[in-house]
């Protein structure tokens, strides 16, 4: 990504001038107002775009604009019970809005990019803000809401990387050959099963999250979820309940064009041991490639050892 220029430079300063001595009730005014307006900019990418796994990434950063806006707001509400923000005479800190036609992967990526300088802009804007602040309670409402633009800035950042991967592969996630992928990130696995999922007939998680986070997070309702809990938790399916079942999940990537996904691989290999856990998905990865169907795992690196991880390499196509 390349640097903020020096047009930017400039706009920025002229934010951390007007905003530097202002009270914190103009601060929090200001804030305010900035997260209403990037939650309605998300939404109108989000209607923009065709891809699912953007599409899922842009409405969630709108949900969660929204839920800065209710948290700066009832800090607001606290500190000046029956007042409310006031508009402040000072230069948005999000950078204007910007719809691409959504045409190739160089559009997404173009976007996403954009994106990411306005998040970082945001961020550095708050930083320098709460190092120059004129009174401590300034300088802890900028660290916040730069700790908050960082955030959004990592999320983008996800997505924007998995899709100039793919650009380098000179392909896209829907255009993945049937088998088995490998995903060191699980986010990124979830934003290559929601492209996938376009032209598949089903798709199922399991993962140790809950269903409802699941469905909070992909924002649809036609995914099959199921629950790894090592809690005896009804609609929930233990670590060795999930390696029994591996023949039953052979008969689901059998209808073909079947997408798959199994979370936090680590998680079940601890406790029913690496040799079962692997031979489980060994056999998914051999049906989901006879069939026709996909089969994505995640499993955080660094949970695993070095062997361990080399012999899912061996197995798998690694992707992010």
């Amino acid at each position: 990504m390349s640097p903020i220029s020096p047009e930017l430079r400039d706009y920025m300063n002229r934010i951390i001038e007007t905003l530097r001595d202002k009270p914190v009730k103009e601060i929090l005014s200001y804030a305010i107002f900035n997260e209403q307006e990037e939650a309605e900019h998300y939404r109108k990418l989000a209607r923009h775009t065709p891809r699912e796994s953007v599409k899922a990434l842009f409405l969630q950063m709108a949900d969660e604009s929204v839920e800065h806006y209710k948290r700066l707001y009832g800090l607001f509400k606290k500190l000046y019970p029956g007042e409310e923000p006031v508009e402040v005479e000072a230069p948005p800190v999000e950078v204007a809005p910007f719809y691409p036609k959504f045409e190739s992967v160089d559009d997404y990526l173009e976007a996403l990019e954009y994106c990411m300088k306005s998040e970082l802009f945001a961020k550095d804007t708050y930083e320098i803000l709460s190092q120059r602040a004129s009174s401590e309670d300034a300088r802890v409402v900028f660290v916040q809401l730069s700790n908050m633009e960082k955030e959004h800035y990592m999320r983008i950042k996800k997505a924007y990387d998995l899709l100039a991967e793919f650009r380098d592969r000179r392909t896209l996630p829907e255009n993945l050959e049937p088998g088995a992928y490998l995903f060191p990130d699980k986010i990124k696995a979830r934003y290559v099963l929601l492209d996938l999922m376009a032209n598949a007939k089903d798709t199922y998680v399991f993962s140790r999250d809950p269903p409802k986070k699941l469905r909070e997070w992909f924002k649809r309702g036609d995914i099959n979820f199921a629950w790894i809990s090592t809690a005896p938790v009804k609609g929930s399916i233990t670590p060795k309940m999930l390696i029994e079942s591996g023949t039953g999940m052979c008969e689901l990537l059998k209808k073909g064009n079947v997408v798959l996904l199994v979370e936090n691989f680590e998680v079940v290999a601890m406790s029913v041991g690496f040799k079962k856990a692997f031979e489980c998905v060994s056999m998914l990865r051999d049906a989901a490639i006879v069939y026709g169907s996909y089969l994505l795992v995640h499993a955080n690196r660094p949970a695993m050892s070095e062997r361990e991880w080399a012999v899912l390499e061996a197995e798998f196509e690694v992707i992010g």
